[in-house]
Order: structure tokens, then C-alpha cells, then sequence
């Protein structure tokens, strides 16, 4: 990658060629949008919505990517394969939703993956349904006590750069496309059956013809309401420099690794107006840090008169590496029991004229009577509480809340008491502390505001439907 050189003076003037050299050899966020490893915070085929995606490999080099889909709430995977992009490509695919045919669970709802591009994903068909099988195995007190697969119907998922082939020649050249097709997906595909060139279990290597990955990923993703004629776009966050220099970790598809825990164990983050480098015991914490924010900030809209909803998803998208095992990993405080692992946080919810904390302005609203945030903690219920791995947080005016929200149609759910229109901060007070350097206070937390409006005026006989997406702010504060 090459930096611009606006971006790379500030940088020098904050941290001091030793803070690039820090930069440059460990996993952080590439405000750039390009990295080795992709992090989609949200994907939904709840209310009858599709998320549709897709990834760019803007280098020479053909890529072997993990692709990994996680379900809400605690992460359990769902679906695993392996893409091959060749040189420039782009994949794209989409999530729809659909019942399962899997044994076991018949008729649950589900998801699908569908796609029509060509790109080489062995073993993978379209039409695909999220697989209960990670969940079966899953027992408590760190599993799922629910193992129905509507669970599955939202959450987040990756794409992990597992390394670089040469285009020019044997492998690498099977992905490349002639006349709009990989010359060979075949060849790549018969690597990992029985006796293949890359199949471990009979003597293969998958490391054979493979190079050590160079990054240059970017993607995005689009929430639509095929319905109701909205769309709904973000992109995804890449992280840099997530490998260790010189890694190849090809699996076979399918495979339950690499994961977010096998990159390099040193982070950096900008935090406090500087450059804050750490060296942590794991590569899952390494990127917890670089996602870590003690506040969030994003705007809501909830006007009757366009019908105004608004939700923010918070994703902890290394949630599962801190909370499934005996003891709670900082700054998670709270261990998964099968069916949640809550975090406490504040909210504090303003309106467009300074006017803050709604239930006090507005006591008599039937929300504020109804207990007004929620869920709260059960020996607390001033304490409001994040329970899952991917959360959507309802923000109402008047009335309760459904057992799902209105927009995404998620059940791993929190509702706020809101005004009209305004602003709200989110308080995480958690913290974490490294082997070496900086820690942080807050939640390694990503997402966006979602909202959508309706005009019923926009002209004689027309209904007018509007969705925007905006990415949380947040403040980075090390400790």
C-alpha cells in the first residue's frame, strides 16, 4: 500500500519515525479501507431484508481468503469456505433468507448464501444454507443452550487473507479468469479432496506453491429491503498488517482456522493525539485493542411525521475469544452461559435543542412507565446491558418495544427511551491492560446507526421510502 502523503506527514508529526516503524509492523485499522483481514460488522435476512457483499483484491497477486459467516450471539460459525481471487478481482454474493433442510432442523429459519459471479469457491454452491453443525457441538456453559438456527439469521462475518499465489504459473494461474471464468477452479478444488497436493490428512501440504500474504483487501456490504425499495450500504473494516511478516496460513475449506486470534499479538491505535503501540498475550486481544472506544457517538430520528425509525448495531467482533472459557478475558467482565454474556454500559440520549436524559424530561411517556431501558441488569435495573456478540439497539419514542426490532428484524435486542430527533453517547467504563504498552479503557465495538423514513405525501398515490446508514463515532482513550 502506498500511503498518501499528506497522511503519512501527520503521522510523522504525531508519533516520530519510530511510531511508523510501530505502524508498519503491527495489526490496527487502516483508515484507508485496505488490509489483510476484513471485519463486516453486520449482515441481517430478518424482516424479509438481503445483505448483499462483496471484496476487491486490488493487487497482482491471486489470494487465498477464509471467508467465515458468525451468527449473532456469540459468534458461533455458520458457514466457512475458501475463495481464490485472482489478480483485480472482485467476488459478490448475497444473504437471503430461507428454512433449514438440515437434520435436525427442519423448517427453523435460516440463511442462504447465493451468488452468480465465477470467482473460485471450492466445494461452495449457491443456494448454500448456514450449517448447524458448530452449533450442535456447542454445550454449555460456554456453548448454546439455543441451538435453533434462527439465531443464525443475523451477525457479522470476516475474510482472512490466508496468502499469495503467483498468477503467472500452476495454481495461481487455475483462478485466473479467461473469458470470464477461472481457467481451472477444478484443479484448485481437487487440491483438497483425497490425496490432493494441499490435503493434509493424506500427506499433502497446503503451503505448496503458496506465498506470504500482502494484504491489499477491501470490501463492502448493502442491507436491502426488496419490499419497501431500500438500500442500506457500508464498508468493511480492514485491518493491516494483521499477519506477522512472512505468514502463510492456508486451511482447508471449511476450516475453523486461521481465526482473528492468529495474527500478530502487537497492536496500534491512536489514542490520546498519539501513536499507542501494546504487545498482548494473543492475537485476539492484539485486535480487540485496535477496535477498543470508551464512548460511541451517532444520531437517531424518530419523527412521526415521516415515520422516522431509528437502530444502531454494536458488534464486539473478538467477543467470543474473551468470554468462552472459565474466567472472563478483560475487558469482557462476564462469561457466555449459553444464552448471554451482558456487559453493562451508560447512555446518555440528547435531543436537537441540549435537552438530555428523555425519561426525566418526559416521565409520563409510556415508555419511561414501562421501565424504559431495557434489558437492565437483574440486581440493578438502572444497569443497562449488551448481551450478544452482534446487537441492535432500538432507540423508541412512546410505546414498547416488540420481541424484535422494526427495522433489522434482530432479537438480540436493547431498546432506549429517545426525543423526536437528537444524538446519543454511549459509556463503556471496562478495561483492558496489555503485557507491554498502553491499554484501553471501553469494548473493542464497531457498527453503524441505521434509520429509514416514509413519506405518505410525496405526491397524490405515491409512498416515498428513504433508509441512510452512518458509522458510529467513538473516542479512544488509553489507560
Amino acid at each position: 500500500m502506498k500511503k498518501n502523503k499528506l497522511t503519512t506527514a501527520v503521522v510523522a508529526g504525531l508519533a516520530g519515525v519510530a511510531g511508523i516503524a510501530g505502524v508498519s509492523n503491527a495489526v490496527h485499522l487502516n483508515p484507508e479501507g485496505l488490509g489483510q483481514t476484513l471485519i463486516y460488522p453486520y449482515y441481517t435476512v430478518n424482516n424479509g431484508l438481503n445483505t448483499t457483499f462483496s471484496v476487491v483484491n486490488t493487487t497482482e497477486y491471486t489470494k487465498a481468503v477464509k471467508v467465515r459467516f458468525m451468527e449473532g450471539d456469540n459468534s458461533i460459525e455458520v458457514l466457512d469456505f475458501n475463495l481464490y481471487l485472482s489478480p483485480y478481482d472482485v467476488w459478490v454474493a448475497g444473504l437471503v433468507p430461507t428454512d433449514s433442510s438440515s437434520a435436525g432442523h427442519v423448517g427453523e429459519p435460516t440463511g442462504a448464501i447465493v451468488f452468480g459471479d465465477t470467482s473460485c469457491v471450492p466445494f461452495l454452491n449457491s443456494g448454500q444454507q448456514f450449517l448447524p453443525f458448530a452449533i450442535d457441538a456447542s454445550q454449555a456453559p460456554f456453548g448454546g443452550i439455543n441451538q435453533n438456527l434462527e439465531r443464525s439469521r443475523d451477525g457479522h462475518f470476516e475474510m482472512i487473507e490466508m496468502g499469495t499465489l503467483d498468477p503467472s504459473f500452476g495454481y495461481g494461474a487455475d483462478a485466473v479468469h479467461v473469458a470470464g471464468v477461472p481457467s481451472d477452479c477444478g484443479q484448485l478444488q481437487a487440491n483438497w479432496d483425497g490425496g490432493g497436493a494441499w490435503d493434509v490428512p493424506s500427506g499433502g501440504d497446503p503451503t505448496v506453491e503458496l506465498m506470504p500474504v500482502t494484504g491489499g483487501l477491501f470490501g463492502s456490504a448493502s442491507i436491502i429491503d426488496v419490499a419497501e425499495g431500500t438500500d442500506v450500504t457500508y464498508n468493511a473494516e480492514a485491518l493491516e498488517n494483521f499477519w506477522v511478516a512472512g505468514t502463510i496460513q492456508h486451511t482447508a475449506p471449511g476450516s475453523l482456522l486461521p481465526s482473528l486470534a492468529a495474527g500478530d499479538v502487537t497492536s496500534t491505535v491512536f489514542a490520546n493525539g498519539g501513536l499507542a503501540t501494546s504487545t498482548w498475550a494473543t492475537g485476539a486481544e492484539a485486535v480487540t485493542a485496535v477496535f477498543m472506544q470508551d464512548q460511541l457517538y451517532n444520531e437517531y430520528s424518530l419523527d412521526a411525521n415521516v415515520a422516522g425509525k431509528t437502530e444502531w448495531v454494536i458488534t464486539f467482533p473478538t467477543k467470543r475469544f474473551h468470554v468462552n472459557a472459565a474466567v472472563a478475558v478483560p475487558p469482557f467482565t462476564q462469561v457466555w452461559d449459553g444464552e448471554e454474556a451482558c456487559e453493562p454500559y451508560g447512555i446518555l440520549v440528547w435531543d436537537r435543542e441540549e435537552n438530555d436524559n428523555f425519561c426525566t424530561v418526559n416521565p409520563a411517556d409510556p415508555i419511561c412507565q414501562g421501565g424504559g431501558i431495557s434489558p437492565v441488569s437483574p440486581n440493578d435495573p438502572t444497569i443497562p446491558l449488551l448481551c450478544w456478540e452482534a446487537n441492535v439497539v432500538e432507540f423508541l419514542n412512546g410505546g414498547a418495544s416488540s420481541g424484535s426490532s422494526a427495522v433489522l428484524g434482530s432479537t438480540n435486542l436493547a431498546s432506549i427511551p429517545a426525543f423526536t430527533d437528537g444524538w446519543a453517547r454511549m459509556n463503556f467504563a471496562q478495561s483492558a491492560s496489555p503485557l507491554i504498552g498502553a491499554g484501553f479503557d471501553g469494548l473493542p465495538a464497531t457498527g453503524f446507526s441505521v434509520q429509514k423514513l416514509t413519506n405518505a405525501f410525496a405526491a397524490e398515490g405515491l409512498l416515498a421510502q428513504y433508509a441512510g446508514l452512518f458509522k458510529h463515532k467513538g473516542r479512544i482513550t488509553s489507560n
